[in-house]
C-alpha cells in the first residue's frame, strides 16, 4: 500500500492516509513521517492472541473512526484488508463523505479462516465477519484483489451484473527491497561457515505451519535451517526444536529489510510455506522476496503461488500436508546445480513481470478510469 500511496502521490492526487501507530513500531529512530499521513492511536499487542487481536482491531476502528473526522471531504476512501474490522471504518467514513469504497483484498474473510482452520462456519465468528464482508462487497464501488483465484472467489460472492467490479491488482516483489545495503553482521554472526543453508524469513505464525520444516530437518542433518522472524508460533517451534534434538535448526531472531536481502543473496534455498493446501489463492510475499533475490524455493503450498514458482522457474514445490513430496522436492533443490545466470535470470523476471511498482501504476490507471470526471451515485 505504500508503493500505491507513493503512486498515487507522483501522478499529483491528493492522497490522505490514516495508519495505526502501531505502524511505527518497528521504525529506526531516523524516520521521518510523511507529511500526508496520519498516525491514530491503536492498542499494542504485546503478543497476538485472539482477544489482545479483537482489542487492537476495535481500537483500530474506533480511532480511525475519530481520525477521519478531521479530515476534508474525498472522492474514494480505499481500505485494505484484513482486517476486516477496519473495513467498518471505511464504510462509516465513506458514507459520511458520499464517496467511493475501494476495496483492496489481500486476504478473502472469512474464507481464509476456514482454511486455516481457525473457525468453522456457522460459528459465531464466521456469521459475524460473513455480514460485515457483505455489507463491504454490497457497498464497494470497486473491489481489488491480488491473485487470479481470489479474483474468481469475490466475483462468486457477487451478483451477475455487478462481478466486473473485481479487478486483479497484484500483490508483488518491492523494487526497493533490492535497494538495501548489504547487511553485515548477521551474515557473521549466522551463515559463516560451508554447510549448505536453508532460510525462512518472515513471521513465524500459524498460517505458515512451520513445523514441516521441522520435519525436513530431521531428514537432512548435514543440513543447516535458520529461521528468521518472530511470532505466535515461536515459543512452540522453541520446544519442538530442543524436544526434537536438532541442532542443526537455529530460531536466529528478526532482521530489518537490508540483512533480508543479504540473507536471501547468501542463502543456499529458501522455504516458503502455506499451512494448508485448501489456501490456493495465496501468493506470499516472501515468495516474491526470494525469486527477486535470486534464491532457490522450496514451496509448500498449491494453487497460484506454484504457478508463479512454475513460471520463474528457480525451485520445486509439494502440498504442505506430503511430507515425503516435501522431503523429495527438497532433495532435488539441493542436488540441483542452480548457476548464476538461472538466479540473474529468475529474479529479472520478477523485476519485470511481478513488481509493486508496476501493480501500483495499474492500480492509479484503474481509479482514474473508473472515476474520473463521473458524477456521484
Amino acid at each position: 500500500m505504500t508503493t500505491i500511496v507513493d503512486r498515487l502521490v507522483e501522478c499529483g492526487h491528493h492522497v490522505r492516509v490514516l495508519a495505526s501507530e502501531t505502524s511505527l513500531v518497528d521504525e529506526n529512530e531516523g524516520f521521518v513521517c510523511r507529511p500526508y499521513v496520519d498516525y491514530y492511536s491503536a492498542y499494542r499487542m504485546d503478543e497476538k492472541t485472539p482477544m489482545k487481536r479483537l482489542r487492537n482491531n476495535l481500537s483500530e476502528l474506533a480511532n480511525s473512526r475519530k481520525a477521519a473526522n478531521e479530515l476534508d471531504r474525498f472522492d474514494c476512501v480505499v481500505v485494505t484488508t484484513p482486517p476486516l474490522l477496519l473495513v467498518l471504518s471505511a464504510l462509516s467514513i465513506a458514507e459520511r463523505m458520499d464517496a467511493r469504497l475501494v476495496l483492496d483484498v489481500r486476504d478473502v474473510w472469512p474464507d481464509v479462516a476456514y482454511e486455516m482452520g481457525s473457525f468453522r462456519p456457522g460459528s459465531l465468528y464466521g456469521r459475524t465477519f460473513e455480514r460485515i464482508a457483505r455489507k463491504a462487497y454490497a457497498r464497494a464501488s470497486l473491489i481489488t484483489a491480488v491473485t487470479p483465484g481470489k479474483v474468481a472467489k469475490l466475483r462468486e460472492k457477487l451478483p451477475e451484473g455487478e462481478q466486473e467490479k473485481v479487478a486483479l491488482i497484484p500483490n508483488g516483489f518491492d523494487l526497493a527491497f533490492l535497494e538495501q545495503e548489504e547487511g553485515g553482521d548477521v551474515i557473521e554472526r549466522q551463515m559463516a561457515g560451508d554447510a549448505p543453508t536453508c532460510v525462512y524469513v518472515g513471521n513465524l505464525g500459524f498460517a505458515q505451519g512451520l513445523t514441516s520444516l521441522l520435519c525436513i530437518a530431521e531428514r537432512f542433518p548435514d543440513v543447516r535451517f535458520l529461521l528468521f522472524g518472530t511470532g505466535a508460533e515461536e515459543t512452540l517451534l522453541a520446544k519442538q526444536i530442543n524436544g526434537r534434538d536438532l541442532a542443526n535448526v537455529r530460531l536466529c531472531g528478526k532482521v530489518g529489510a537490508r540483512d533480508a536481502c543479504a540473507i536471501l543473496r547468501r542463502a543456499d534455498c529458501a522455504y516458503v510455506p502455506l499451512v494448508s493446501s485448501d489456501l490456493r489463492d495465496s501468493v506470499p510475499t516472501k515468495l516474491y522476496e526470494a525469486l527477486g533475490c535470486g534464491c532457490p524455493v522450496l514451496l509448500a503450498a498449491r494453487g497460484d503461488s506454484v504457478s508463479l514458482l512454475d513460471e520463474v522457474g528457480l525451485g520445486y514445490s509439494a502440498a504442505p500436508e506430503d511430507g515425503e513430496g516435501l522431503a523429495r522436492a527438497f532433495e532435488k533443490l539441493l542436488a540441483t546445480k542452480w548457476t548464476e545466470r538461472q538466479k540473474d535470470t529468475a529474479a529479472a523476471r520478477i523485476a519485470s513481470r511481478h513488481s509493486r511498482q508496476a501493480a501500483a501504476k495499474d492500480f492509479e490507471t484503474l481509479l482514474a478510469e473508473r472515476f474520473a470526471g463521473e458524477p456521484r451515485a
